[in-house]
């Protein structure tokens, strides 16, 4: 009967912990949302414009400057469906944009593919704003599109620890390497 006592009063604290863990990593999970994604023609290339919003802001505030650097990855597919095979793909771009912060300076920075120089601020929020409140992606040339054809514009984002691992890799290890949850969106038209 020492053994089933025993046992269980083993079990419950890791079910505890269990349960604390998951939870948390729902909440970390719920800090990045998506502007959902327009198409516009800027300067005759076809351009995805979206942007990303952190909901959890003093969350992320405190990971940085504990000195965690995380990078956000953005992938945008522009897509011919097809009811009986795979899609075909016309046009692929991929963001990345990394975010750390400057203890000297007491300052974030913000690293974005079209910049040499990074964005500093030492208000996190605009610098946020800044950098991520709108993200244009282009796509080539407008003359992709053939008119009464359907399309699908589909995007992915991921933030993570710098130097996580990537694919199969990542579900190797118990421990999350998520600072915010994998978003997707969809946008299917007729052009």
């Amino acid at each position: 009967m020492r053994t089933h006592d025993s046992l269980r009063a083993g079990l419950l604290p890791a079910f505890i912990l269990l349960t604390a863990l998951l939870m948390a990593g729902d909440a970390l999970a719920q800090s990045l949302s998506l502007v959902a994604p327009t198409l516009a023609n800027v300067h005759g290339r076809l351009t995805a414009l979206f942007g990303i919003v952190v909901e959890e802001k003093p969350i992320l505030k405190g990971e940085l400057e504990e000195g965690a650097v995380l990078v956000l990855k953005c992938e945008v597919n522009l897509l011919e469906p097809s009811d009986y095979w795979l899609d075909r793909k016309i046009s692929e771009v991929h963001f990345k944009s990394r975010l750390s912060f400057d203890p000297l300076t007491r300052e974030f920075v913000m690293t974005l593919p079209a910049r040499d120089n990074p964005l500093r601020n030492k208000d996190l929020g605009k610098l946020l704003d800044d950098g991520w409140g709108t993200i244009e992606a282009s796509l080539g040339s407008w003359a992709l599109l053939d008119k009464g054809k359907k399309y699908s514009l589909r995007l992915h984002t991921s933030m993570n620890e710098e130097g996580a691992p990537e694919g199969f890799m990542r579900f190797i290890y118990f421990w999350s390497w998520d600072a915010g949850a994998d978003n997707a969106f969809q946008l299917d038209f007729t052009f």
